[in-house]
């Protein structure tokens, strides 16, 4: 953790505030990603910072809770455990994707897929994305073998840091080598080129 950690520089750099008021006021998302956010934060020691407790507390995993809380909680929580925000977010996302493999519904969702195929969960989870949001779009395009492109629209938590580190999440909840690189429209708009193979001794 920074040992001087300047919140409002922070949200600054993370556009924060133009974010707050671009997100749409009717934007929502399922509780189970406050669920995810307060267990890694409580793993990390840094559960009580600030409105983390209020944000995050008494959340349903299946129900809808307002987008711009989590949002306020995930840019409150990024400089937290990394001096550049951005790459807390991108690890905060990261662990997130691995930690929910290891719930009972990821292990259900693992289970599904059967081995673990990085463009099969890709695909769920760019499936999912409209039952666990109601605000953005994916699309996800198959390039070749072992390399896909997911196509956000509308999306407004940080394709270029979050979302980036969800997908490298998957890739390591699949346990194979990948790289993932951003190609942005515009802030909220934009793709992730995904690209993987087996680890070696696999």
């Amino acid at each position: 953790m920074p040992n001087v950690i300047d919140l409002a520089a922070s949200m600054s750099k993370l556009g924060l505030e133009q974010r707050l008021r671009d997100l749409p006021s009717t934007a929502m998302v399922r509780g189970i990603f406050f669920r995810l956010l307060k267990d890694e934060v409580d793993k990390r020691g840094i559960g009580t910072f600030d409105e983390l407790p209020r944000l995050l507390r008494g959340k349903d995993v299946w129900r809808l809770y307002p987008a711009r809380e989590l949002m306020i909680a995930y840019a409150t929580t990024a400089p937290l455990i990394h001096s550049d925000p951005e790459e807390g977010l991108r690890a905060l996302f990261r662990a997130q994707a691995s930690s929910y493999a290891q719930t009972w519904y990821g292990r259900l969702f693992r289970k599904f897929l059967g081995n673990p195929d990085p463009e099969r969960a890709i695909r769920y989870v760019e499936r999912a994305n409209e039952r666990i949001s109601n605000y953005s779009r994916w699309r996800l395009e198959t390039i070749g073998p072992r390399h896909v492109v997911l196509h956000m629209f509308d999306e407004y938590f940080w394709i270029e840091s979050a979302q980036r580190g969800g997908s490298e999440g998957v890739l390591d909840a699949c346990e194979v080598e990948g790289e993932v690189k951003v190609e942005l429209d515009d802030p909220y708009n934009g793709a992730l080129d995904i690209q993987w193979k087996p680890r070696e001794g696999q």
